[in-house]
This record gives C-alpha cells, sequence and structure tokens, in this order.
C-alpha cells in the first residue's frame, strides 16, 4: 500500500445503549459507566438498549436497524467534515453489514397481523422497511451518494467483514471514501428466546455482572443494540481536503475455521490466522492493547485466548485484554463496527477500556491479563477482533496517527 493509499479514518458515528452520538459512548468509556440493564419486556434479561433513532427526512419508513444506521453514518459524516450533498464527492461508497437485517422487525409485523391486530395487506412501506441494507440506501438517497452501495452479511463478523472490504477497496484505488459500518436490532422476544435456549446468554446473577468475560464465573453473553459507522478515506484525498486522521487502518485479516458451524476451534485456529494476516509486519511488541470479541462464553473466550498466545507467545500477559461486550452489550453483526468506534475513542482519549464485570480470571486460560479498570494509555497500534458461528474468524489492526 502506498503512503498515497493509506486508510484514514477521517469520521465516525454510534448510537449505542451510552446514547446517540459517539461522545456519549466515549463518556462510558471514559467511566467505565455500565449500560447493560434487566429489561422488564424480556423478563428481566438484562441487554444494552439504545435509544429511539431521529426519525427525520429520511428515516420515517424504515425499520430499527436501518433509522439506527442511518443515524451513525450521518454522524459519521458530519464528523468528517463533508459537504451535506455527496454527489459533488466522486469515488465514495457505501457498504453496510449486519447479521439480522429487518428481522426483528418483520417479526413483529407478522405477529401483529397473525394476531388480527393488522387490517388487510402489509403495509406497502414493507418494500422498504423489510429491505436488508435499507439504511445504508436511505443514507445514499439522503446524501445524493452516486458510488456503490452494497450490504454484507456474515454473523457477528459482518461489519468487521464490511472495514475490510472497503479497505481493500481503496488500497486498491477503486475508491477513495467509503462509509462502512453496521447496525443490529435483535433486541425482539422471539430472536432472544432462540439465542437463551441454544445457551448463549448469560444467566443472570443476583448482585453480580450477568456477563464477564474470561472470568471463572461466565456463563454467556447479554444482547445489545445500536450502530457503529466509520468514514474511510485515502490518505492522499483527505489531504488534499485538508482532513486530518483521527486513526489509522493498517491491516485486515478474515479466515474461516473448519472444526465446527457453532463452536471455536478451541485451539483458536482461526483466531490466530486473522491476527497474523491483520499484524502483517507490525511486531507483536507494538501492539499496546487488544480489543477482543469477549463473549463471555465459556468456549468462545477459552479459543480466543489461544489463538493470541499462539500468536503473541510470551508477550502476551504483558498486553491488557479488553471486552466491551459487558459495556454495550453483544450487537451480533454490527458488534465490530460500534467497538471499532469504541477502540478509536478510546486511542484518542489515551485509556484503555475496562472488561466490566470480570474479577476472577479462569485459571485454565492460557496466561493473559485482562483490563478490568480503566487504564491511562500511551498505546500506538492496537488489535481489534471479531468472531461468529460458521467459524469466521476477523482483525483490524488500528493505530494513532
Amino acid at each position: 500500500m502506498t503512503p498515497e493509499r493509506a486508510v484514514w479514518v477521517t469520521g465516525v458515528g454510534a448510537v449505542t445503549a451510552a446514547g446517540i452520538g459517539a461522545e456519549r459512548l466515549g463518556r462510558a468509556l471514559l467511566t467505565a459507566c455500565p449500560l447493560v440493564h434487566p429489561v422488564a419486556a424480556f423478563g428481566g434479561l438484562p441487554a444494552g438498549r439504545a435509544p429511539e433513532p431521529p426519525r427525520g427526512s429520511g428515516a420515517r419508513r424504515l425499520d430499527r436497524s436501518a433509522a439506527l444506521f442511518l443515524a451513525a453514518a450521518n454522524e459519521a459524516w458530519c464528523t468528517a467534515g463533508f459537504p451535506d450533498d455527496a454527489s459533488g464527492v466522486e469515488r465514495c461508497g457505501l457498504i453496510e453489514g449486519s447479521c439480522l437485517g429487518p428481522l426483528g422487525d418483520v417479526i413483529e409485523t407478522i405477529r401483529e397481523h397473525v394476531a388480527g391486530n393488522g387490517t388487510g395487506s402489509l403495509p406497502a412501506t414493507g418494500l422498504i422497511r423489510f429491505m436488508t441494507g435499507a439504511g445504508g440506501l436511505a443514507f445514499a438517497q439522503l446524501r445524493r451518494l452516486r458510488g456503490p452501495v452494497a450490504h454484507l452479511s456474515a454473523a457477528s463478523v459482518s461489519s468487521a467483514c464490511a472495514i475490510g472490504d472497503a479497505m481493500a477497496k481503496i488500497a486498491v484505488g477503486l475508491l477513495d471514501v467509503v462509509v462502512v459500518g453496521g447496525a443490529e436490532f435483535p433486541l425482539q422476544c422471539d430472536i432472544i428466546e432462540s439465542l437463551r435456549v441454544g445457551g448463549v446468554l448469560a444467566t443472570p446473577r443476583d448482585g453480580a455482572a450477568p456477563c464477564c468475560p474470561f472470568d471463572a464465573r461466565r456463563s454467556g453473553t447479554v444482547l445489545g443494540e445500536g450502530a457503529g459507522v466509520l468514514v474511510l478515506e485515502a490518505a492522499g484525498h483527505a489531504t488534499r481536503r485538508g482532513a486530518q486522521p483521527r486513526a489509522i487502518l493498517t491491516g485486515f485479516g478474515l479466515s474461516r475455521e473448519t472444526y465446527s458451524m457453532i463452536r471455536p476451534d478451541p485451539t483458536g485456529a482461526g483466531v490466530a490466522e486473522a491476527a497474523r494476516s491483520a499484524l502483517g509486519d507490525t511486531p507483536v511488541t507494538e501492539i499496546g492493547w487488544i480489543k477482543t470479541h469477549g463473549t463471555g462464553t465459556r468456549v468462545n473466550d477459552a479459543a480466543e485466548c489461544h489463538g493470541l498466545a499462539a500468536v503473541f507467545g510470551d508477550q502476551l500477559p504483558s498486553i491488557p485484554l479488553v471486552s466491551l461486550k459487558p459495556m454495550v452489550g453483544h450487537c451480533l453483526g454490527a458488534s465490530g463496527a460500534v467497538e471499532a468506534v469504541a477502540a478509536l475513542l478510546a486511542l484518542e482519549q489515551g485509556v484503555i477500556p475496562a472488561t466490566l464485570g470480570t474479577t476472577e480470571i479462569d485459571p485454565a486460560l492460557p496466561a493473559c491479563r485482562i483490563a478490568t479498570d480503566v487504564e491511562p494509555s500511551d498505546a500506538g497500534h492496537i488489535l481489534l477482533l471479531a468472531e461468529s458461528f460458521g467459524g469466521r474468524c476477523a482483525a483490524v489492526a488500528m493505530r494513532r496517527p
């Protein structure tokens, strides 16, 4: 990759359980504020609920996940310093990633009609509300973006893969600017029940955090909803318009294990392969901390640690590991982008975020250090991980300007 094609992040946006806007997410990281709380509608099951996104022009007909994406994309676009109308921004595209898309809204609409609460046929607005990738298309329509607009679905690595695809398109010169990220709305009773029955969700514990990644007492993850969006830009293009990088993406890796469709390889082989690809020539000694996938399930946490141990060896115990899921919840396909925005904010603020709820590191794991409190840090380079059902593992390397 030439210096001209280096991939800069010039804008970010987020809607999470912290509230609307990346600034609120940044404040939550500094204060280690737990954003996952019991939800009465789900029998007291803890989850990270985002506020209602703006429903102004372009968002009224969208399902909740698409509206979340639109709000985060608008913020990212504005913070990148682009004009409202993108029609003059050439070689600009958009890639949106999600696992479920509008599924939650589809289920609720069908449920109402089956129960007799709906009248006649499904509404004509369903053409948009039930269309996967509608959030990205709504943004493109609102901003008059003329470049390629695509949706990518790859379970919990969806938005991480979208970031990797965007990086590649910029690096080889196909595009100069890519709006990339993901949104997810998994907080629907049928979706939650399927994950609960599957043994993925944490068992609530009196007086203790339900999700505690890498802890000896861990029992599962907690769901979250939200959106994270980044504006990626070729360094040369950004420089010519006077923009500054907020972070630089230096590498991406994607692999697939053949062990199982629903369980990770216990050796963490896929994690190791993706991490090595993302690091490239970057020495492991330069990585200041690692944002893990960190679901809090027994098998995922163990596999992830073994994979990291294979890459970092004796260095691993000195590198803080972070999981953000106890704070904002597991945003499924959007988690890669939501947590990438959070990691960028932490880099800017000079901190390592806390892994909330973890107090007793599982002695069965390879020797490692979990950041359980917010720590000051001058880290220049970090690694971000994401994994999913189907054996897919993704990694993104990010550094401060």
